[in-house]
Parts: structure tokens; sequence; C-alpha cells
């Protein structure tokens, strides 16, 4: 199995599939910024053009809005990834039994570009997939179906926004299994 690498060296998500399970503060901030930014793209280019000024002030306000809204979520996710870095083996290990479940594919990539072995932080992704959270099955679903591809399809029919008990009793074979 070749190893999974969603970190780069530019502190970037690889995965187009990585969406946010929850709404943060980023996700407000850039919506916001891009809403002031087309506000301000349509009465500056009205004030020199009339409609169409407005219309090319609109998508040119709106896009550099969204640019300057989303810089404050990129610095932190940057800082995030430097900060998994820099901890030991032993560290990321601890997260995974913790309750940051939210970054628990970072956790999981970097130990894999350690080269330990990331099976046996199945268990810990499994455990997510019968949360109460919402939140935390999303995310447990998405880690298991990128790193353990194998285990997600024993239980192609589990969904995480199905009720948490379906959600256990889809996943059960899977907990049983004496290689979870």
């Amino acid at each position: 199995m070749t190893t999974p690498q969603i970190i780069n060296n530019d502190c970037h998500l690889h995965a187009a599939e990585w969406k946010p399970a929850m709404t943060t503060v980023f996700h407000i901030l850039s919506f916001i910024s891009a809403v002031v930014g087309l506000v301000l793209g349509i009465l500056l280019g009205a004030s020199g053009n009339g409609w169409s000024g407005s219309a090319i002030g609109a998508v040119v306000g709106a896009f550099f809005g969204l640019l300057i809204g989303r810089l404050p979520g990129i610095f932190s996710q940057c800082a995030l990834v430097r900060s998994i870095r820099r901890k030991t083996t032993r560290e990321l290990q601890e997260i995974l039994q913790g309750k940051e479940f939210y970054i628990f594919h970072l956790v999981i990539a970097e130990l894999a570009v350690r080269g330990e072995d990331i099976q046996k932080e199945r268990k810990h992704v499994l455990n997510l997939l019968t949360s109460e959270p919402h939140a935390a099955r999303v995310c447990g679903w998405r880690t298991l179906r990128y790193f353990y591809p194998e285990a997600a399809t024993q239980i192609e029919a589990y969904r995480p926004n199905e009720p948490v008990d379906i959600c256990r009793m889809k996943i059960q074979t899977l907990l049983l299994d004496k290689n979870a």
C-alpha cells in the first residue's frame, strides 16, 4: 500500500474531498469578506461605469473579498500542520486517544509520513464512526475512506448522517474484527 500523503511542505491539503464537517469562524469570515467585497465592488463600479461597472465590480470585489477572507484560515491551517509536525510520535498517538477528532486525518497522515504503522490506529477512527456528535462521525468516515479503504468497503452502506444507533449497528462487524 502506498503511503497517503495529504500534507506537503507548503501546508496545503491535497485531498479535494476534505470538505469541512462543521462551519467554523473561518468559513463565516470568508463569507462576510466576500459579501463586503461584492458590495464595495458594486458601489465602486457603479460610480464610474454604471450597470456594466457594477457587474464587473461585483465579480472582482467578491473575488478579492473571498481571497482576503480566506487568509486567516490558511495561516491557521499552516500553523496547525507545523504544530503537528513538531510533535513526537507518542504525542501524536495521544491525540488519537483524545477528543480532537477534527484533526485525526492530519495526525494519521503525519504518522504515515514518518513511516509508522497506521493500521494500529484504525480502532480510533472506527470509534469515531459510532460517536454521538455528527461531526465526529463525518470526520471518522472521511478518515476511514482515505486511510483505510479496505475497511470502508466492508461497510459501504454506512452513512454518518444517519442516527447514531443505525451507525453503530452498521459497523458492528468491523468493531468485532480482531484486526481492528
